[in-house]
């Protein structure tokens, strides 16, 4: 495969017989064999216009036709856009196609429900948005839209990302964009490579299109779909956003106009207000500790509601307001609490993000509006310190995965500095499991286990128990223990310990047939508490690397008493794995006949491997699965 840059002409030519060739065909019979393999869904058309008019006018035309095969792609039929007060919605057409191509629907606008971008909660914001959700009766089946939007909004462009999910083949996708003389595009392309997209581009025009490109079928740890596939940046030096002009040429110039005009970072607080935050900390010398008090007194008084950055506007609402109310979406709760750490000196600074379980950077090379979210910088003489806002349960500087490890916007009153956000190193994110267990002669197992898990792994337990009634305890406990059958919990206690970035379980159960009868022996599994039994699928003939996104380290060590009225017939041996993907290893110390110590230490590393490495990585988790199932045998 390879780019082709191509002629004005050609390109305008190409389009209109495209569109012409397609128009009100939409039947399954005119999708090319080879493009319906691996495809849960097929984009027919999809083509982005803009044309900006002036630094203060933009006008977008979408227009998008996908086949759906089944009901993994019905997501995808979905209709939704986003308006504001800078952002008006016009021409609205939709319609739904059979496998032949025959219309069989249009919908109408009054089938279009509209919604509030804040679930109904109002912030004194006008941000919403349509949405229609269609209900398949038979598959295969088309919907064909399209719209048009204007906004003056031209500090974010629409950018071209034409392989956006996998299964989805593309017959034909376009993004061109057209400019006002003076307002020069600037333009990003990244993983072009290795895919045929033609591009015919100047100064004030842009052209790019991508044809007949196969659905990418999903393979179990991959990397994430955009860190492989074509993606297209485009910005403009001479922008508005909000009402307000800017011009910037550099990350430096644009995170000042951020922090001058769009108030990321330089709001104030009623005289009263901040006497009372003053007061909160009297007699506090240390900026850290002044800094934990008042996100510890923000987490008390205040409660998130969930918009993203960019949704419903680009400007928080003022921390007087986000104070009054008690609650606020990411930027105005991030803007609250860094404005009352100015009230009592301690500097820390707006930061916008990319927030999801893949860390994905903000562009440092390309300038623009990006992020999803917002989280605080705090940087002091140790380094820096970052603040996730909008989380009552999370310790003071702890973020975890949702939001560690990339590239964030910081933005200053000198300007915006890309920061890279903490790195958990795989040490870091630790499960520590104690406990003590006895089998008797009928194989039942009485039990006590301590759990401590930090790190990313603190997220994970934190975000499953913490707040949940005993009722849920007790029900989500036993999937965990779900390798246990009958158990019964005596004791189920937990707690969020913030202090030590911990969370800590105390767990005690009993259970019936723990250990199973094979003849006149006993079977007991040696690992009671921590089985990690999951082996990565098979694929044959893998197409992508093999990726390992987060690292982390368990260790157990447990006490094991045997019933006396049998005898050891065999017990598990010593084991140690290593690997370039970690290391396994089991040791077991013998007190005496009948009490013996069970220790287990598991380390996976995070890292992207060649995807010939994959047979090799679902070997290593073989092992610790057959190493995991490990049996005690004791005989009568």
């Amino acid at each position: 495969m390879k780019i082709l840059r191509i002629t004005p002409f050609f390109l305008t030519l190409f389009f209109t017989l495209f569109i012409y060739s397609q128009e009100n065909n939409f039947s399954v019979t005119e999708i090319p064999e080879e493009l319906k393999k691996n495809a849960n869904s097929v984009i027919r058309v999809e083509n982005v216009s803009i044309d900006i008019k002036s630094q203060r006018e933009m006008i977008i035309n979408y227009e998008t036709a996908i086949t759906i095969f089944n009901k993994l792609a019905d997501n995808f039929a979905n209709i939704t856009v986003h308006y504001d007060n800078k952002r008006s919605i016009n021409g609205v057409k939709a319609y739904i196609y059979d496998a032949n191509g025959e219309e069989i629907k249009k919908i109408k606008k009054s089938e279009f429900k509209d919604y509030s971008a804040y679930d109904g909660i109002s912030l004194h914001n006008d941000g919403r948005l349509i949405h229609y959700e269609h209900t398949a009766i038979t598959y295969p089946y088309t919907v064909y839209y399209k719209y048009e939007i204007k906004t003056s909004n031209t500090g974010f462009i629409p950018s071209w990302n034409p392989i956006d999910r996998y299964s989805t083949s593309v017959i034909h996708s376009s993004y061109s964009v057209n400019s006002n003389q003076g307002l020069k595009l600037r333009i990003k392309e990244k993983s072009f490579e290795g895919y045929n997209i033609s591009i015919n581009n100047s100064d004030y025009n842009l052209g790019y299109e991508i044809s007949n490109q196969e659905a990418i079928k999903y393979e179990p740890y991959s990397p994430e779909l955009e860190k492989f596939t074509p993606k297209l940046f485009v910005g403009l030096n001479k922008y508005s956003l909000e009402g307000v002009n800017g011009e910037a040429n550099n990350w430096k110039e644009f995170g000042k106009w951020r922090y001058e005009y769009l108030k990321n970072g330089n709001d104030k607080i009623d005289e009263n207000v901040k006497l009372q935050i003053i007061e909160l900390v009297k007699g506090v010398i240390d900026p850290i500790e002044k800094a934990k008090i008042i996100y510890e007194y923000v987490q008390n008084k205040t409660r998130y509601i969930s918009v993203q950055e960019g949704i419903g506007g680009w400007i928080p609402i003022n921390a007087n307001e986000v104070h009054q109310l008690g609650y606020g979406d990411c930027k105005g709760l991030t803007n609250y609490t860094k404005t009352l750490l100015d009230a009592v000196g301690v500097k820390s600074h707006y930061s916008v993000i990319w927030a999801g379980e893949e860390n994905k950077n903000v562009e440092k090379d390309f300038f623009s509006m990006q992020g999803n979210h917002i989280i605080l910088n705090l940087p002091t003489d140790k380094g820096d310190l970052w603040l996730e806002c909008t989380n009552q349960k999370m310790p003071f500087g702890h973020i975890g995965s949702f939001t560690a490890d990339r590239d964030v916007l910081v933005v200053t009153p000198e300007g915006g500095i890309i920061k890279h956000t903490k790195i958990y190193k795989t040490e870091e994110n630790c499960q520590l499991t104690k406990g003590t267990y006895e089998v008797n002669e009928l194989g039942e197992i009485t039990a006590k286990v301590s759990i401590d898990a930090s790190g990313t792994q603190y997220d994970n337990h934190l975000f499953r128990y913490d707040g949940e009634s005993q009722k849920n305890l007790d029900l989500l406990f036993k999937k965990y223990f779900s390798n246990i059958n009958n158990i019964e919990f005596s004791k189920i206690e937990v707690l969020n310990n913030k202090r030590e970035f911990k969370f800590e379980e105390l767990l005690e159960f009993n259970a019936s047939n723990y250990a199973t009868f094979s003849g006149n022996q006993l079977l007991i599994v040696i690992n009671a508490f921590n089985r990690n039994l999951s082996v990565p699928k098979r694929i044959r003939n893998r197409i992508l690397p093999l990726q390992i996104s987060s690292g982390f380290l368990d260790i157990d060590e447990v006490q094991i008493k045997l019933p006396k009225s049998l005898k050891l017939e065999y017990m598990p041996e010593d084991v140690e794995l290593n690997s370039k993907f970690g290391k396994y290893s089991i040791e077991i110390e013998k007190i005496d006949d009948y009490n013996y110590i069970y220790k287990r230490k598991l380390q996976i590393e995070e890292g992207r491997y060649p995807k010939e490495d994959y047979t090799a990585y679902r070997d290593f988790r073989k092992k610790i699965r057959k190493f995991d199932n490990s049996k005690i045998i004791l005989v009568k």
